[in-house]
């Protein structure tokens, strides 16, 4: 098998990584997991586990909504109370409570996991002030940082930054690095926020503690400090290159870190 990051993470999602900690998927395991080692997360207000005992009576009026089995905000709501609707702030479209499990049960019937819950959970204010907080997916490998990726949901286009290992930006003009699809992605080049220390501190301390080589760690820069959102074993991003291509430099530069990580794991 080479050595690049490309080439191990998409062996990795064919199935034949031995001792792969997929339970981490699970987001009410995962918070459980990183609040054990004194890293914050957002309230969970309840749990349900089947579609039909989503109800949302003694929620505030703004909460998120989260399939539990689902990542890449798969099936996440970001929900609203405005009369007798549910506005998701992230996808822009009001749901009733029927329509809201309706939706919920379709991506249901498409998942082959086998335990399905939902959460409703604490609405996340960003630093800017924002209730749909950026993505901050930190790229781990046993404490080491090997690329940082900022989301901004916005429209038209999603807005992504990129940085490095040491939260610089990543000066990329030629795409030398990362080349992305400008007709769905906007590319920004932007200074990192003046919080980078405590994101970039939990998230080599969550990364050391999973036991596994790589895990990108996605944090949420919150105004209240930095806030664990979720593990992703197999990242999207990247790995079918129809949003984002990461190109070989970058590729090879994380997959050293990969195999230095496997090297400490032994």
């Amino acid at each position: 098998m080479q050595p690049d990051y490309l080439t191990r993470v998409r062996w990795r999602g064919s199935g034949k990584e031995p001792g792969l900690p997929g339970y981490l998927h699970d987001k009410v395991r995962g918070e459980q997991f990183v609040r054990s080692l004194g890293v914050d997360s957002p309230q969970v207000y309840s749990t349900f586990n089947s579609v039909d005992e989503i109800t949302f009576l003694d929620l505030p009026d703004a909460f998120v909504l989260k399939p539990t089995f689902l990542s890449s905000s798969l099936g996440v709501m970001v929900l609203r109370r405005q009369g007798d609707v549910y506005v998701d702030s992230l996808w822009g479209k009001a749901y009733t409570i029927e329509e809201v499990r309706k939706e919920q049960f379709r991506l249901a019937e498409k998942s082959q996991a086998g335990n399905k819950a939902w959460i409703a959970e604490e609405l996340v204010e960003d630093v800017t002030g924002s209730l749909v907080p950026d993505d901050w997916k930190f790229y781990c490998f046993q404490g080491r940082i090997g690329l940082i990726h900022r989301v901004v949901r916005a429209e038209p286009r999603v807005r992504h930054a990129y940085f490095d290992g040491d939260f610089v930006p990543l000066a990329d003009e030629s795409g030398e690095f990362i080349r992305v699809n400008e007709k769905l992605i906007e590319r920004i080049s932007v200074a990192p926020p003046a919080e980078w220390k405590s994101l970039m501190n939990a998230a080599r301390r969550i990364s050391v503690a999973v036991p596994t080589p790589f895990v990108r760690v996605d944090m949420y820069n919150s105004a209240r400090g930095p806030l664990f959102g979720e593990f992703t074993l197999v990242p999207g991003t990247f790995y079918y290159e129809d949003r984002e291509r990461m190109m070989p430099p970058l590729s090879t530069r994380l997959g050293q870190l990969w195999e230095q990580a496997e090297t400490d794991l032994t």
